[in-house]
């Protein structure tokens, strides 16, 4: 895949990440120094191509002048190793691409052990998950499932699942189990039928009366921070 931007190329080289090939473009100056040094110095190869031929492969608007291509697919469930105690943010058909990037970089930085991208949810491998992200797919574990593989893994694993609703329910003040699921669903339909009947726990954020819903992911990350931080 291709991960466009120097931060971003930064973030895949510095992160371990398989780097292909760099290409920059003549006019990129310094900001490419950091990524050629890198770059030579892990033997990758790097390509210089006038502006105009450079834009012409970008994928953004206004290029920065660094690109590289990068190997990297995103996990199965059966590879995730969790710890004793863990907390895995499960992307349910979730469709925006800006929204998933963001949820994946909010699940790194709060601490997940892993995210789960479930059937219908936006290709991990976009271009724009991938900027959205802000280079956390090379940190973070990041996985594809059907619903059926997940709930298999779920229970393999000893994780219980919970569901991010519309509706704040009932504080719960039981303690929260050692690891745990949070399935945050569609943008316009929500969690698929089965997730809510999987659910263990019903999840949702208080909101002031006459306040819209949440962005997903916003709403992801206040909840996620609950899950890491226990019961309410």
């Amino acid at each position: 895949m291709v991960a466009e931007g120097r931060r971003l190329v930064e973030d895949a080289l510095t992160g371990g990440a398989k780097v292909v090939g760099v290409l920059v473009a003549d006019d990129a100056g310094e900001r490419a120094a950091v990524v050629r040094e890198e770059a030579g110095r892990r033997g990758i190869a790097l390509e210089v191509a006038p502006r105009r031929e450079f834009v012409t492969l970008a994928d953004t608007d206004t290029p920065s002048g660094v690109l590289a291509v990068v190997e990297w697919r995103p996990k199965t469930v059966e590879e995730l190793r969790l710890e004793r105690r863990a907390a895995v943010l499960v992307l349910d058909a979730v469709q925006d691409p800006g929204n998933v990037g963001t949820m994946i970089r909010t699940a790194f930085s709060l601490g997940a052990a892993a995210t789960i991208a479930l059937d219908g949810t936006a290709d991990v491998r976009s271009a724009k998950v991938l900027r959205a992200a802000m280079g956390a797919v090379f940190r973070h574990p990041v996985a594809e499932a059907a619903w059926a593989g997940f709930v298999a893994f779920a229970a393999e694993a000893a994780v219980e699942i919970w569901a991010a609703t519309q509706e704040a329910p009932p504080a719960d003040s039981r303690p929260r189990p050692d690891r745990v699921a949070l399935v945050v669903g569609n943008e316009g339909a929500g969690l698929r039928a089965e997730a809510l009947a999987a659910a263990a726990r019903r999840l949702g954020v208080p909101m002031r009366p006459g306040a819209e819903s949440l962005n997903a992911a916003v709403a992801a990350g206040i909840l996620l921070d609950e899950v890491m931080r226990g019961p309410r």
